[in-house]
């Protein structure tokens, strides 16, 4: 018996030992996976959050993360795309709101005109020569547009427009502001690197990628018109529905007046949602994610007000159309 004990006895030993060693060996794994799947999950969250944002939070833990940041490769395509329809619209532009269809009209010799603080020394060029700075002007353009000669065709078109704007105070309007530094801009980009002249011309231009800070300095530029004008929009006038009393009558606002009233249509909808519309376009169009979103929004926005307002008319044209409506004559 005693010898059977012992033997049971010895048996058990080795199985609670063998046990053991089991549990250890399957602790000691558990442990070392534990790491690697702390570690996926801090990729899977840092990638869900480039996916969103294009960049991660360690971009920024140091100067010289944040510098690899602005440089890094990026495709030139939405760029150069981007550099196209600039100057197609700027050709456009030009005949139009610059003045090119009426220069004649607009800068008669020795006519007085009122000038921009800081600016009033200039004066306008004899008009054959006007003629002349304005072709000057639609050759930058152009050139902006097909991507040749670039960064001489940006200083072709940015020079004399600036020159035409500080000329004449009553043709100013806020779009124009940025036209003038986005043609400013372009000069410091490599815009050139899709869809452009210089690209088949020169194949170390041809589809290079182009440093993030390209795009950024844009978006940035971008934001600043969109949040600046937010910012305005925040003074009691605005924000308690008083700034545009009378544009709930257009019939653009006819389907939001069947759940509303015209009082609120014109608070919530053109007060309220202009205010959130300007303080938040900036940072949804900055980012790739929600772009697409505030593309929608922002281009119904804009189709809106290219049906109430005359956007694009000098300021002068602006007065007498006011003046009238109100019942007053020009003497």
């Amino acid at each position: 018996m005693d010898v059977s004990d012992a033997r049971t006895g010895s048996s058990l030993m080795d199985s609670k030992c063998s046990s053991a060693r089991h549990r250890m060996d399957a602790g000691s794994i558990a442990s070392s996976k534990r790491p690697q799947d702390d570690e996926g999950t801090k990729k899977t969250k840092c990638s869900r959050m480039k996916r969103i944002f294009g960049f991660e939070l360690s971009d920024f833990s140091s100067w010289h993360q944040f510098v690899c940041l602005l440089n890094r490769p990026t495709d030139p395509a939405s760029l150069g795309v981007f550099r196209f329809l600039f100057g197609l619209l700027m050709l456009i532009d030009i005949p139009q709101e610059r003045g090119l269809s009426h220069l004649d009209y607009r800068f008669l010799d020795g006519l007085e005109v009122c000038r921009f603080p800081l600016f009033n020394f200039l004066q306008p060029l004899p008009l054959d020569w006007m003629y002349l700075l304005y072709v000057v002007m639609l050759l930058g353009a152009l050139g902006i547009m097909l991507g040749f000669c670039y960064r001489f065709s940006c200083l072709l078109f940015t020079c004399p427009y600036w020159y035409v704007f500080f000329l004449d105070k009553t043709s100013w309007n806020n779009h124009s502001y940025l036209y003038g530094l986005i043609g400013f801009q372009f000069t410091l980009v490599d815009a050139n690197r899709y869809w452009s002249i210089d690209g088949l011309l020169n194949s170390k231009k041809r589809n290079v990628h182009v440093p993030l800070w390209n795009y950024t300095v844009l978006r940035m530029q971008i934001f600043i018109v969109y949040f600046i004008a937010g910012l305005k929009k925040l003074d009691a006038d605005w924000v308690e529905g008083y700034s545009m009393g009378n544009l709930a009558h257009h019939w653009l606002f006819d389907p939001f007046k069947l759940i509303l009233s015209e009082e609120m249509t014109n608070l919530l909808v053109i007060h309220g949602c202009g205010l959130i519309l300007d303080l938040t376009a900036g940072y949804l169009l900055f980012f790739d994610a929600t772009r697409p979103v505030a593309l929608v929004f922002v281009s119904y926005f804009h189709c809106m007000n290219s049906q109430l307002f005359s956007i694009g008319r000098s300021a002068s044209e602006t007065s007498k159309q006011v003046l009238s409506e109100n019942g007053v004559r020009d003497g």
